[in-house]
Parts: C-alpha cells; structure tokens; sequence
C-alpha cells in the first residue's frame, strides 16, 4: 500500500514536470510569434548584429465571440531564415488553441530549428530538429530529428518548387486517460461524446496502452510558392513522417493578399493526420481553417 502510494507520488509529479516543460515551450512559441517582430525592429539588436540577414513572417489570428455563444479560437505563427553563404538557418513555430462555451477544444503548438547547407545551384544537405504537442490529439509531447537531401525542381522568378527526403529518429510520449475518469460535461452537464459515441476522457486509440513509443522515421516534404499578381500569392506546403507506431501528414494551404509593403492577409486551410492515433473526440484527422494577418520581417 505504501509503495503504491509511492509510485503514484512519484508518477504525479512526472506529470507536473511535463506540464511545467510545456508552459515553458508554449510561452516561448507565444514569444516568437507576438513579440518576434518587435524584437526584429530594435535598432540595438540590428547593430549588435544578432538579427542581421534574418528574414521572414510572423502571423496572428483571432476569432472571440460573446452572448449567445462564448468562443475564442487564436491562432499563430512564425518562420525565419538567414542565408550566410552555403548555409541556410531557419526557425519555425506555431500554436493554436481553441475553447467553446468555457470548454477547450484545441490546444498544440509546435517549435523547430532547421540548418540547410547548399551543395549545387540546385541540391542541398539539411538537419531538422522539430518539437510539438497536441493535447486533444492525445501527444503529450513528441521530438523528432532527421537529416536528408533536398532539391529545388523550378524557380522561375514567379514559382518555385522544392522536395525533401531525410530519415532520423522520433520519440512520443502520449497522454494517459483514464477509462473510469468522470466525462468532460459541455455547458448543459450533458457528457461530451465523440462521432463514435465514446465519453472524451475514454481512450480511443490502442497505442496509448504503450504510453510513450521511439524508433526510426522517415521524412520527406513538398514546398510550392506562385506568386499570382502583384497582390496574390499562394502556397502549399506537405510534409510526412513515416515511423513503425504512426504516420504523420501536414498539409497546409495559404492564399495571401498583400495589404501594404509588410502586411497581408492570408487565407489558410490546414490538414493534419495521423494513422494510428486516435484524439479524445474520436478523430485522428485535424483541419482548421484560418483568417490571419502576417507581418513580414
């Protein structure tokens, strides 16, 4: 009894570990995307130069509503790069969270890093380091590392296209539900049930009986720009990463509308999958829809 007592001591505060960690990771994603831009217009910065030759965007979208239906859905984004000869760095993040009627229905953000060094007008080399979470999807927290080749197939001035193909390694650690919790309750007290009819708490997905899972992945992706006037741009970007638990798929879809020299609006439609994990609401595919304003650097 006492030792049971023990383990479950110490299992509560491994879980507050990894909450501490991810309010710290969410915190600096917040950072990147509201205060990036900010930061990248301060003249002491730029002379020190720490922020020279970066280049980039960041974007924030918001939707809140109150009365009849209480709702905030906040969405945002940041992506850097700097060219320093044959090597190319670029940072990445994002975060979205959503919460209807005083429930949350959305909470995952994201952080990389990517270093690229070019070997032909054409080909280069490249090692990426990504981490994100996906509370409703059931990630607790999931890192992943490859290196690869990329290659750009057209560049014409008005579109560009670009594919990658690397391998690495990933490692998951998914959360655990307990069957017999109480079921979240939606603002009426009624239980909130997924499209398969199961309470939100009740694990859908076989592969949380593993709690966390690492191996071998294989990467690849797609990125394909055309700029369509003076004023539309349209991008497409999709990535993958294949490993023996799970597959993973993004594909994200943006229209940009210039306004002024740095601001445009984009229209956005972004798909993500995975294979074999299940979210609490009985889902393994995620889309979103936004509307945001992106500030380029």
């Amino acid at each position: 009894m006492v030792q049971a007592k023990l383990n479950m001591t110490l299992l509560d505060r491994y879980k507050l570990i990894i909450k501490v960690e991810k309010m710290k990771v969410k915190h600096i994603l917040l950072a990147t995307v509201f205060s990036g831009t900010a930061i990248a217009g301060t003249p002491v910065l730029a002379q020190d130069g720490l922020l020279d030759g970066w280049s980039g965007s960041a974007s924030l979208g918001a939707v809140i509503t109150d009365g009849n239906s209480d709702s905030r859905n906040i969405s945002g984004s940041a992506n850097v790069v700097k060219q320093q000869d044959v090597w190319r760095h670029t940072a990445f993040g994002s975060t979205y969270n959503a919460e209807n009627n005083d429930i949350q229905s959305a909470d995952r953000a994201e952080l990389g890093y990517k270093l690229d060094r070019d070997i032909s007008d054409v080909m280069y080399v490249f090692g990426r380091i990504r981490f994100d979470y996906d509370n409703f999807g059931n990630i607790d927290d999931r890192v992943s590392g490859v290196v690869g080749l990329g290659r750009s197939f057209l560049d014409d001035g008005k579109q560009t296209l670009s594919g990658e193909i690397g391998i690495g390694a990933h490692s998951t650690n998914y959360i655990s539900l307990d069957p017999s919790a109480t079921p979240t309750v939606d603002a009426t007290g009624a239980p909130l049930v997924g499209p398969d009819g199961l309470p939100v708490l009740t694990p859908s997905s076989d592969i949380l009986d593993a709690l966390d899972d690492s191996g071998a992945v294989l990467y690849g992706g797609l990125n394909y720009s055309n700029i369509l006037s003076e004023v539309l741009t349209f991008n497409s970007v999709f990535s993958f990463e294949i490993a023996d638990s799970n597959t993973a798929t993004t594909w994200d879809n943006s229209l940009g509308i210039k306004l002024s020299d740095r601001i445009s609006l984009s229209l956005g439609l972004l798909n993500r999958t995975n294979s074999d994990i299940v979210g609490q609401l009985g889902s393994n595919t995620d889309t979103a829809t936004r509307i945001s304003f992106v500030y380029g650097i």
